[in-house]
């Protein structure tokens, strides 16, 4: 492969005649090696130099050059994506190096492109050599200048060198693309947050704005039927709420399961009874195993997952259409899978649809599209209980199933838990204590107590807290976290001083998601809003 160099008076001996390398037995394998593009070397050595021989020797050091045929071919295979390239300067004559430095100057941000320059002179370049200068100065490439004859240990360490910075380049681009699609899918998030809390708030607004036209002549059941709004609204802001905080908590690792032995046959029949994911203009199909199918898990929870699975399943699918819940044994498994016969979803919807906030497009069901966490809520749920839950689909308009796997219970274990020993009510009024500062969410919980048949005495700060619990004590106190004094949970200490014998029940309502660190002044937590069947349930312990 001989040919003339048009440098000849600065040829030096070396590999053939012309020079290139200078081989020594330096051999290294592949193991480790970055694959793709990032580990693309191209290679171009014109005028007749031994890029054929260079190949094979690089080949045996475990590396896999292209050769190319001419500058041409270099600028198209680097358009494409490469890890490094190596030229011999000669490329360089006349209009080559404004080719190359396009190619260079239309890289992205992320791209540092390893460029190794074979030359035949050491030390400073001459300055007839204009674009070797060039090229060492370029902000966009990351040049490296070898001289001949070169040992092969320094060209294969080059050029390991320059793949693995183009690895890390590669993969700053992959986290960039990533961070990407996380601030998109943030921002989808909060533009589908502002219109799924509008539509309530809008509610509430307007029987707010249709009462007070009304006045004095508000009629008895114009009052009703407003009501009835204003509380479903109000429970689908609390179940947004619910949403968020659950996530919030799964995440940070903040949630506990109160677990105990539960049949799964119950959760479902408890979850389809309730109404809360009805499937409306669905038909819905529930196959029960015949005999218990038990776990250890949350009721709670795991009534969440199926309402979750059964509200997406309805979601998705049209008027008219199927949705199936079945609960069956599988071996040691546990099965609870949601059918239907929907839209279906697509491979790409498959990978990503566990993925908090991400959704398709908006649904065409007429339903709301919701914030995208209920599935994620659900994937957390079910790892949390030690199981797995698979996402599947034929395609597009061809259903979809989801499939829950949990541990089953045998034998003993299996049995029915024991029941919850309650305090016994007191069956008349209780003394109750609020300690709150927003006045306005303080004399409407007050209002609820009273429709509850209890007598409540409210105050706005922590230290006319403490004094009313001392001075009169009630039977439970509802201390807010957030005082503008002294937080709540000092207030239940101070209290708790006053009466080292016992004293009243102390509930902190607070507005976080998890249990502050409090020493356990707090004999339990509400979360605001506050819904009357939960205070109810609370009540009834006294």
């Amino acid at each position: 492969m001989e040919g003339s160099d048009p440098r000849g008076p600065h040829s030096t001996p070396g590999m053939g005649d012309h020079g290139v390398f200078a081989i020594d037995a330096a051999r290294s394998g592949s193991a480790g090696e970055p694959r793709g593009l990032e580990r693309r070397i191209l290679l171009l050595l014109p005028y007749g130099l031994d890029a054929e021989l260079a190949r094979n020797e690089l080949a045996e050091a475990g590396l896999d050059p292209e050769l190319c045929r001419d500058i041409e071919d270099l600028v198209c295979k680097l358009d494409e994506g490469a890890g490094v390239a190596v030229i011999g300067e000669e490329v360089l004559a006349g209009r080559a190096a404004e080719q190359l430095f396009r190619v260079f100057d239309a890289q992205q941000t992320w791209s540092d492109l390893p460029v190794i320059v074979l030359i035949r002179d050491d030390g400073p370049l001459p300055e007839s050599l204009a674009p070797l200068r060039a090229f060492e100065r370029h902000a966009k490439i990351k040049t490296t200048f070898l001289q001949r004859p070169v040992p092969s240990l320094s060209l294969v360490s080059s050029i390991r060198a320059g793949l693995k910075s183009r690895l890390r380049q590669y993969q700053v681009r992959d986290l960039l693309a990533e961070l990407n699609d996380d601030v998109r899918q943030r921002d989808d998030f909060l533009a589908m947050l502002g219109h799924e809390l509008r539509n309530p708030v809008s509610s509430i607004g307007y029987v707010a704005e249709l009462f007070e036209m009304a006045g004095l002549e508000l009629r008895p059941e114009r009052a009703a039927w407003g009501a009835r709004v204003i509380s479903r609204q109000v429970r689908h802001l609390s179940r947004l709420l619910d949403q968020l905080l659950d996530v919030a908590r799964v995440q940070s690792g903040k949630i506990e399961l109160e677990k105990e032995p539960v049949d799964l046959c119950s959760v479902v029949e408890q979850c389809v009874e309730s109404g809360d994911a009805s499937g409306g203009c669905r038909q819905l199909t529930v196959k029960l195993s015949a005999c218990s199918v038990t776990v250890l898990g949350d009721r709670v929870r795991l009534c969440q997952v199926v309402n979750n699975l059964l509200e997406n399943a309805v979601k998705y699918t049209a008027d008219g259409g199927r949705v199936e819940i079945e609960v069956a044994r599988d071996g040691s498994d546990a099965i609870l899978a949601v059918s239907d016969n929907g839209r279906g979803m697509s491979a790409a919807t498959l990978s990503q649809v566990f993925k908090p906030f991400y959704q398709e497009a908006r649904t065409r069901t007429g339903r709301s599209a919701g914030l995208g966490l209920g599935l994620a809520m659900v994937e957390n749920l079910v790892r949390l209980h030690g199981g797995t839950i698979a996402a599947a689909s034929p395609g597009e308009g061809l259903g979809s199933r989801f499939e829950m796997r949990l541990p089953r219970l045998h034998g003993e274990a299996a049995g029915e838990p024991e029941a919850k020993v309650e305090r016994s009510a007191s069956g008349g009024s209780l003394r109750l204590l609020i300690v709150e500062d927003n006045v306005e969410v303080a004399k409407l919980f007050a209002m609820l107590l009273k429709t509850l048949g209890h007598q409540s005495h409210v105050v706005h700060n922590g230290l006319e807290g403490v004094e009313a619990a001392t001075a009169s004590p009630p039977d439970l106190a509802f201390v807010d976290i957030g005082l503008p004094d002294i937080d709540g949970a000092e207030v239940a200490r101070r209290i708790r001083a006053k009466f080292p014998d016992g004293g009243p029940r102390l509930v902190a309502l607070t507005g976080f998601p998890e249990r502050p660190e409090d020493g356990g002044v707090f004999d339990d937590y509400l979360l605001k809003p506050v819904s009357r069947q939960r205070v109810e349930e609370l009540l009834r312990t006294i």
